[in-house]
């Protein structure tokens, strides 16, 4: 069962310059003919930045040079780790005509989905840094995000493929795990500060992993070192998505097939 499980894998893996090549195709196809081309994926977080910027700058008196860079980069995390709830259910779904017509290993479909997504998170850096310059905020990025991005994209493959067995399985679950991941946006710090949350509130720090892989990218692109229980929230997601896929991935890959 995990042989099989690896075999997939090991086979999405060799197939790296097809699923490469057809994500950053996809994006760059999405916006052919357009005036701005994909300079409309970083001007919708732009904008959504600056609005909450300030609308929370105000609220909290804070100025918008110190809260522009958290909220830009809270929105550019957290669509890396919610990749498992907004996209992932639909990844073999969407490509349901190809896996029934071609025998592709399953881990092939995760891996372009995902590179998809951070594509557009690498060209949206693009955009950060030039905001934080504007802002006067411009920081050196903490070594530490060399470690934390492979950490962030092995979580997101290994719970991404579950969730789009999930989505195959249950057709529910294509609609019902986006409606979590909008709730896990406002309960996730985002664009608050986790340290004015107190009482009962912090179990949403303490057990909450979207916060961890959210955290140890976000705080190095702001120059600083992620804190501990980030760390441990995301090395503990990663371990149990291992042994999770490795369990679930391995018993009904052969299944997928007949789901879609």
């Amino acid at each position: 069962m995990f042989v099989k499980a690896l075999s997939d894998f090991s086979r999405g893996v060799a197939l790296r310059h097809v699923w490469m090549h057809h994500a950053y195709h996809s994006i760059h196809s999405k916006y052919k003919r357009t005036m701005l081309g994909s300079l409309w994926i970083a001007g919708g977080v732009v904008a959504t930045s600056l609005a909450l910027a300030i609308m929370i700058g105000g609220i909290q008196g804070q100025l918008i040079q110190s809260v522009l860079p958290y909220i830009m980069a809270g929105l550019l995390c957290f669509s890396l780790s919610s990749y498992v709830l907004n996209e992932a259910p639909e990844v073999y779904m969407s490509a349901a005509s190809i896996i029934k017509n071609h025998a592709h290993p399953y881990s092939y479909y995760s891996f372009e989905s995902l590179s998809r997504t951070f594509f557009i998170f690498f060209h949206n850096l693009v955009a950060f840094y030039l905001m934080l310059a504007l802002v006067g905020s411009l920081a050196i990025p903490h070594w530490s995000i060399l470690i934390a991005i492979p950490v962030v994209y092995a979580n997101s493959f290994l719970w991404g493929s579950l969730a789009a067995m999930l989505g195959a399985r249950f057709r529910d679950m294509r609609f019902l795990l986006p409606f979590v991941g909008q709730m896990l946006f406002f309960l996730t710090p985002v664009f608050w500060i986790p340290t004015n949350m107190g009482g009962w509130r912090t179990a949403l720090l303490h057990f909450n992993p979207f916060y961890g892989l959210l955290e140890i990218v976000r705080s190095p692109l702001l120059g600083e070192a992620p804190p501990a229980v980030a760390w441990n929230l995301s090395l503990i997601s990663l371990s149990l998505g291992l042994v999770f896929w490795l369990i679930f991935f391995g018993a009904f890959r052969r299944k997928i097939a007949f789901w879609v």
